[in-house]
C-alpha cells in the first residue's frame, strides 16, 4: 500500500530517475521554478524511501539500492513510480531524462496536462549503450513516440539542432548547464580532506566515473609529471572501483584519490580548491561528441581553468573565452601532460579568465528564460 495520499493537486510534478541532491541541473531548474509555483512535486530514487522539502518543492524518494543496475534498476524504477505518479493532479508533468519519460508521458495524456521534456543529453546516441544497440534502439523509439507531444528543452545548441534533424520537432528551448553564480575564492578544502601539503597541484575530474570521459588518462598522465601534481576524482559510476583498484595497482595511493560523490551543495567548494579541472570527453557517441557538460561551466565558476577535449561545444567555448586549452581526445598522455605544464606556468592568467567568464556562464543569466517557458 502506498504510504502517500491517493490523490493531490501540485501546479507541477517532476520525474527523475536519479536523486535531485547530486544534480545540480534539476536544483537550478526546481529553484526558479519555486518563485513562479507554490506547489512543486519531485518523484524520484535514492538509496532509501524518503519525503524532503527542496525549496518550495515537494520530494518524494524511492528506494533502489545503487548495486542494483540496468534493466533491474529501469523495471523497480517503473513499479514504484507508476502508481504513485498516476495518482498525481498537477498542470504539468515534466521528464528529467528519457527514463523518466514514459512515466511523464502516460501521466500527462491521463491528465490533461502539459508536458515537459529535459533532452539533458542525445539519449538516443547514449554514449554507454553504443555497445548495447537493442538496449539504444528501444530508449530511442521510446523518444520518438513521446517527444512530439512534449515542450522539449536541451543543454546545448547543438544538441537542439540535433534533435530537430532526427524527429522534425518544433526547436527546443536551450537551457545551458550553467551553475548559479557565486565569487568564489581558492580554498585548501582538498588540501585538508586528503592531507595534502600546501604545494600539491591537484588535477581534478569531477562527474561521472565511467568510460569515455578521460579518467584512464588523466590517472596515467601522472607518470609524467613531478610528485606534486596529483590526480584527484570525484563522483559515481559504474568504474569507480575499477578505478580505486587501477590506483592501488600502479602504487599511487599517495597521488591519486577517488572520494566518490558528495552532495552538489559542498561540491563547487571543493572545485574551488582544486588548480586544474579536466573534461576529456572521448567521443564514443553523438551525445558525447556535442557535450557540453555542467563540469566544463563549474570549474569556470570556480576559477580553475580547464583541460578538455576539442569537441565543438567545448572547443568554442574554451576558445572564446580563453578559460583553458584543448587537446585531441585521442591525445597521448604525455603530450597532455606537457599542456597541464603549459597552463600551469600561466595559472593566474586563467584564472582571471575565468573570473570574467563566470559573469557570463552563471544560471541567474538564463533564469527568466527558463521562467518564460514555463509559463
Amino acid at each position: 500500500m502506498s504510504k502517500y495520499p491517493k490523490s493531490e493537486t501540485f501546479d507541477g510534478c517532476f520525474i527523475f530517475f536519479g536523486d535531485v541532491r547530486f544534480d545540480s541541473r534539476l536544483q537550478n531548474i526546481l529553484r526558479s521554478l519555486s518563485k513562479k509555483y507554490s506547489r512543486l512535486l519531485l518523484l524520484q530514487i535514492s538509496e532509501q524511501d524518503e519525503t524532503f522539502e527542496f525549496e518550495r518543492c515537494q520530494v518524494r524518494s524511492f528506494a533502489i539500492s545503487s548495486k542494483v543496475r540496468g534493466t533491474v534498476k529501469f523495471l523497480k524504477f517503473y513499479r514504484l513510480l507508476l502508481p504513485e505518479v498516476f495518482k498525481v493532479r498537477a498542470k504539468f508533468f515534466c521528464a528529467e531524462d528519457v527514463f523518466s519519460l514514459p512515466l511523464a508521458y502516460q501521466a500527462a495524456r491521463r491528465r490533461k496536462a502539459r508536458l515537459y521534456y529535459d533532452s539533458r543529453e542525445l539519449f538516443f546516441a547514449l554514449a554507454q549503450l553504443a555497445k548495447k544497440r537493442i538496449k539504444q534502439r528501444f530508449w530511442a523509439g521510446v523518444e520518438a513516440h513521446c517527444i512530439r507531444r512534449a515542450k522539449v528543452f536541451t543543454s546545448g545548441t547543438r544538441d537542439a539542432d540535433a534533435l530537430v534533424a532526427r524527429y522534425r520537432i518544433k526547436r527546443p528551448e536551450v537551457i545551458f548547464n550553467y551553475p548559479r553564480y557565486h565569487a568564489y575564492r581558492r580554498s585548501r578544502t582538498l588540501h585538508q580532506r586528503l592531507q595534502l601539503p600546501d604545494d600539491t597541484v591537484i588535477l581534478l575530474y569531477q562527474g561521472i566515473i565511467t568510460e569515455g570521459r578521460g579518467i584512464w588518462k588523466l590517472l596515467n598522465m601522472l607518470t609524467w609529471l613531478e610528485n606534486h601534481f596529483v590526480a584527484v576524482f570525484i563522483g559515481d559510476g559504474d568504474k569507480l572501483t575499477d578505478l580505486r583498484q587501477a590506483i592501488a595497482a600502479q602504487n599511487y595511493q599517495q597521488r591519486a584519490f577517488a572520494i566518490g560523490r558528495v552532495p552538489h551543495a559542498e561540491l563547487l567548494r571543493l572545485t574551488a580548491s582544486a588548480d586544474i579541472g579536466f573534461a576529456l570527453i572521448e567521443p564514443l557517441s553523438e551525445s558525447y561528441n556535442l557535450a557540453l557538460p555542467n563540469k566544463l561551466f563549474e570549474y569556470v565558476m570556480a576559477g580553475v581553468p580547464v583541460v578538455a577535449s576539442d569537441l565543438p561545444a567545448m572547443k568554442d567555448v574554451i576558445e572564446a573565452y580563453r578559460v583553458g586549452t584543448v587537446v585531441s581526445a585521442h591525445e597521448e598522455e604525455k603530450r597532455i601532460a606537457e599542456c597541464v605544464l603549459g597552463l600551469y606556468e600561466n595559472l593566474e592568467k586563467y584564472r582571471s579568465y575565468c573570473r570574467k567568464a563566470r559573469e557570463v556562464f552563471n544560471w541567474e543569466a538564463q533564469e527568466e528564460q527558463l521562467l518564460r517557458f514555463f509559463s
